[in-house]
């Protein structure tokens, strides 16, 4: 055995020397680092333990010599005739990097000694691997071109159409070569290269063929590797544009690209630019080629639909608008009559709307989670802090007309009402559409959606410390005062070494579109509370992949929605026959008389920590005082002013505004005015046991109980008479002096209605029972409907098309 060899480091460039506590970005980035000091000084590189979480991020992994180790003897194995050589003798030489809380990889333990003879620099080149490694970066060398900009990508086919439209642009055709995969079998690496590269390998006793077929591969550098990163998606981490041989015919530019510049004039990641290359021959005789003609084109990429799912899709909507006429769904299609979006709500879900609509989120958790299908949810939340499912869509097209499309037919479908609140995830072309859509809508970033984004953008990070999750979460959720919020934040950032992570860093600058501390004048019912307990992407996640026929999934979609509102009706049951025995004090015996338990909960905390607070007179001007109200563990004050005349209470942490239920500083001041009932105005409708009565329908209770056959009846009647005048609401909202006409008409058909209710004349129930119980035929085809009855075919302002089957037998006009 060798004596133990100490490689001539002195000799190697310190950049290239490995350190302890050197920092690399991902395990892959050390493992080159290593490989080219491997190379520097002699010997080759092995990956060798690693230790991984749940999640299978690695968090420890150990990089050795080739020779580490002792080839093991397999039990019951034949000894060989020509037995291979022994090649591992237990050489020590090692690079261990652990995972740290900012998510980079720290080098924690060098060994540079080997127990072997080191190659030469006259030998290393003659090794086999050594041979094949230098002679693909001899030829990509210097090649990369670094002007490049490409999209992150889904998957792996995705880049592999990406890059296949590129060819077809250019003139070449695309091969998929060598690929690296985990221990899962995903691809963490995969290399696209032209068709022509290499050179085709003889192979050893092949006959010597008459007509041999000409040789095509002429060792063409040109490629595209894409990795996997740690948010799931795939990046661009080398791209050569030169080829060594001529280029064929290019395909038509209208089949590669779409030319499509955003109103900014920027772009928005998603563009192959590169500057044209001089026609000069490269050093190594390589030729250069020309991206020209591509600086200006957009990539645009639209999902495609599953070849079962149009049919599937229009067949569940046809079945729902045949059982429930009232049932609302809207299509769009594209400029060459594919349908690309789908929009549905059923009547219970519209008529959730008028009761809860005020906080609408946009679930678009399909995004991050990968679903095999786009579903995106309309969601928000009931009096007892469940969630409720507005309305549900699938959107193959995310372009920004398509998402304005998708606001504007959700308002269309609950009768043009706006939330006040609409949450969303973070991305440019959803914001561009609320605002086309919905002015009057505060738009706020989700901070469920944003902490769903964290796990994968930080993924690394989290499982690299134990403790960064909670901090992250304490941000996101528990920050409800300005300077708790920016100290938690800060502290954060320096104490997981986080000051330099660009997507915290972007992330914090929008701290007024997600913050808790911020936009409190915006109504936000609590939210966060209702999505950090349930998430009803997660429950249909199975469902919606491509495994599956969109039928299952359509029949889940209605089992979570049936499931949910049985749900909804036990809490109502609940709260109206609870068996507590009523709090000692008056407001809040008021309050758990008014409230929902979950709602009484909430006013409950506040009213206990009110005992707490301190209050102090800051000055009277007429019928307004001020006051100062502090707490002992909070070095903030916040100021509160009380109106004498109406009982009105402005205090200056917006809790009131923004959950709806009266904060802490407003009950100190109440309870300092000798005010013992908390004043109706303080009580919301929304957080009532009778929110759902007298509300949109002006205080006429739709109660189909009773008996089975006869609330059948009823139901068909009003499902009738809301498509009847769902029909005439929306034809007269598109005009002042219509809308007045029908308001005015409105109050004189219901006092009719009443005259005619409560004279009951055989001949007049005969009247109403005959043409209440005629159901209008329902649409025996949709798809032959799309194609003969232009009459349900409208035009948008992008030059699509919508097909808008609105609760009746004429279209609603999309504007």
């Amino acid at each position: 055995m060798v004596a133990e060899v100490n490689p001539a480091i002195d000799s190697c460039d310190e950049v290239m020397l490995p350190k302890v506590n050197m920092l690399f970005d991902g395990e892959n980035e050390a493992y080159e680092f290593y490989n080219a000091y491997a190379e520097m000084v002699g010997f080759f590189v092995r990956r060798s333990t690693l230790w991984t979480t749940s999640k299978n991020i690695i968090t420890r992994r150990t990089f050795v010599c080739s020779r580490e180790g002792f080839r093991e003897k397999k039990r019951g194995a034949k000894e060989a005739k020509c037995p291979r050589p022994e090649t591992r003798i237990g050489c020590p030489a090692s690079m261990t990097i652990r995972l740290t809380a900012n998510g980079k990889y720290r080098l924690t333990e060098f060994v540079p000694s080997h127990n072997h003879q080191l190659a030469t620099t006259s030998t290393i080149h003659m090794l086999k691997a050594k041979k094949i490694r230098l002679k693909a970066r001899a030829v990509r060398e210097n090649l990369v071109d670094d002007t490049v900009r490409t999209p992150e990508f889904e998957s792996e086919d995705e880049a592999y159409e990406f890059y296949s439209m590129y060819a077809g642009n250019i003139g070449f055709n695309v091969r998929r070569a060598s690929m690296t995969t985990n221990a899962e079998n995903v691809i963490t690496r995969r290399m696209f290269v032209c068709s022509k590269e290499g050179f085709r390998e003889k192979k050893r006793g092949a006959k010597i063929v008459k007509k041999p077929r000409p040789e095509t591969r002429t060792g063409c550098p040109a490629c595209m590797v894409i990795r996997l990163a740690s948010n799931g998606k795939y990046h661009v981490t080398e791209f050569v544009t030169f080829h060594n041989h001529q280029l064929g015919a290019a395909a038509p530019s209208d089949l590669v690209t779409t030319s499509q510049s955003t109103e900014t004039g920027q772009d928005d990641g998603l563009d192959l630019v590169a500057g044209s290359h001089d026609a000069n021959i490269h050093k190594k005789n390589i030729m250069s080629t020309s991206l020209e003609g591509i600086s200006n084109k957009r990539y645009k990429y639209t999902k495609v639909p599953h070849n079962s799912d149009i049919g599937a899709t229009l067949e569940y909507l046809q079945k729902m608008q045949h059982d429930s006429p009232s049932f609302f769904f809207a299509i769009r299609s594209d400029d060459n009559g594919n349908l690309t979006n789908f929009l549905w709500a059923d009547s219970k879900s519209i008529m959730d709307f008028a009761h809860f609509g005020d906080v609408v989120c946009l679930d678009s958790a399909y995004v991050l989670h990968g679903y095999g299908r786009p579903l995106a949810l309309f969601t928000g939340l009931n009096h007892h802090k469940q969630t409720v499912i507005f309305a549900a869509a699938l959107i193959y097209d995310e372009s920004a007309e398509a998402f304005r499309w998708l606001f504007d037919t959700f308002k269309m479908a609950m009768n043009g009402i706006q939330p006040k609140t609409l949450l969303t995830d973070r991305s440019a072309v959803i914001s561009e559409g609320v605002a086309a859509s919905c002015p009057a809508t505060t738009h706020r970033y989700c901070v469920w959606q944003i902490y769903q984004n964290a796990l994968q953008q930080l993924s690394q990070a989290f499982h690299g410390s134990r403790t960064l999750e909670y901090s992250f979460k304490k941000c996101l959720f528990d920050c409800e005062d300005e300077v708790n919020f920016l100290t938690a934040w800060r502290e954060m950032l320096e104490k997981y070494d986080l000051e330099d992570n660009q997507w915290l860093v972007d992330l914090f600058s929008l701290k007024e579109k997600w913050a808790l501390p911020y936009g409190r004048e915006a109504f936000y019912a609590d939210m966060k509370s209702a999505q950090q307990k349930e998430s009803l992407g997660i429950e249909l996640k199975k469902h919606l992949s491509l495994e599956f026929d969109l039928l299952s999934f359509f029949k889940q979609f209605e089992r979570i929605l049936c499931d949910r509102r049985s749900a909804e009706m036990q809490a109502d049951m609940d709260a109206s026959q609870s068996t507590k025995k009523p709090p000692p004090m008056r407001m809040l015996r008021q309050a758990s008389n008014v409230y929902t338990p979950a709602a009484f909960k909430m006013f409950e905390r506040e009213f206990e920590l009110y005992m707490d607070c301190m209050l102090y007179i800051c000055g009277e001007m007429g019928a307004i005082s001020e006051y100062r109200v502090t707490i002992e563990d909070n070095p903030k004050d916040h100021f509160v002013k009380f109106d004498s005349i109406n009982s009105m209470v402005n205090c200056s942490c917006k809790g009131f505004e923004f959950i709806g239920i009266p904060c802490r500083h407003m009950l100190k001041v109440l309870d300092t005015r000798n005010i013992k009932d908390l004043p109706p105005h303080y009580i919301l409708k929304r957080w009532r046991k009778d929110a759902k009565s007298a509300s949109s329908n002006g205080g006429y209770a739709f109660l189909f109980d009773g008996d089975p056959q006869l609330a059948q009846t009823k139901r068909k009647r009003y499902d009738l008479l809301c498509r009847i005048f769902s029909i005439a609401a929306a034809r007269a909202a598109t005009s002042v002096e219509t809308f007045a006409y029908m308001k005015n008409q409105s109050s004189i058909l219901m006092d009719q209605v009443e005259q005619a209710l409560q004279t009951r004349s055989p001949d007049t129930a005969a009247i109403i029972g005959a043409h209440c119980d005629q159901r209008q035929n329902p649409i025996d085809n949709i798809v032959t409907g799309l194609q003969s009855d232009t009459n349900f075919i409208n035009g948008t302002a992008d030059g699509s098309l919508t097909f808008a089957f609105t609760l009746g037998a004429s279209t609603l006009d999309y504007h």
